[in-house]
């Protein structure tokens, strides 16, 4: 089609550009957003409370506008270790948890990555669903903090759900070891709290793979690595208060041109 398209037009390519700025602008730089909005966080040190598992119902309705419930939503369905290192978030050793969202809640209200999402996924996640689960349990897992930066800020890592004897496996691909699988649901309410929706693990990976392969990436980084340079004392992002999006645009066109 695309073939097709070129050729009644001339070889004219902005329409294929114009495709993919909305995608890069609305996939891979929406995912890679570093300082969006969060969720709220009370604390990054959990504590222990086995009797949580009694308040399921009640954390699901505040995990949609609080980050503290949703960790301890995803702590009691795994566990209270990080799902890649296998380290404690409880003392006496112990590393901080940070509650990983796969899709990132900076989202929230962007309509237009909702669609782009949509339209990328081959219809298989719409917008209503994207809404209803960004601050779930089915987007989300307790990581400690390096991997979390890793897989929110530089989309370093993703997670592969593969269909086998009608379940779902989950397997993380990650820099150095990839392949290997994530056992969710190894916490006390394992069973009653659901799992990562396979839908939002495999198009966060897609737009890792894509933005990686495409060198989206790599630009971005350098992009980061600037306005750390310049000494920027205020936060800057897509979306944000201090830098409009048209500034931040021109200065990733001109890395990739």
């Amino acid at each position: 089609m695309v073939l097709q398209g070129l050729q009644e037009n001339a070889g004219d390519l902005s329409t294929v550009t114009q495709l993919a700025s909305h995608y890069l602008t609305h996939l891979a730089i929406a995912f890679r957003n570093p300082g969006g909005p969060k969720t709220p966080q009370d604390t990054i040190h959990p504590t222990p409370d086995h009797r949580r598992i009694e308040e399921i119902g009640e954390l699901l309705v505040q995990a949609k506008r609080s980050q503290s419930a949703l960790r301890d939503l995803v702590m009691l369905r795994d566990g209270d270790y990080c799902l890649l290192t296998g380290l404690c978030f409880f003392p006496p050793t112990f590393v901080p948890a940070r509650c990983a969202h796969i899709i990132p809640f900076s989202i929230h209200s962007t309509t237009l990555t909702f669609s782009a999402i949509e339209t990328f996924s081959g219809f298989a996640l719409d917008p209503e669903t994207i809404q209803n689960h960004l601050n779930h349990p089915r987007n989300a897992l307790n990581l400690q903090s390096d991997a979390h930066d890793i897989m929110d800020k530089h989309m370093g890592w993703g997670i592969e759900a593969i269909s086998s004897d009608d379940q779902d496996r989950l397997s993380a691909t990650t820099r150095l070891k990839d392949g290997d699988e994530i056992h969710f649901g190894a916490g006390i309410g394992g069973h009653q709290i659901a799992l990562p929706d396979p839908r939002i693990c495999n198009i966060h990976l897609a737009v890792c793979r894509v933005s990686y392969a495409c060198g989206a990436s790599e630009v971005f980084d350098q992009f980061l690595d600037d306005e750390d340079d310049e000494g920027c004392q205020v936060p800057v992002y897509f979306g944000g208060p201090y830098v409009s999006d048209n500034v931040l645009m021109r200065k990733l066109e001109a890395l990739l041109a």
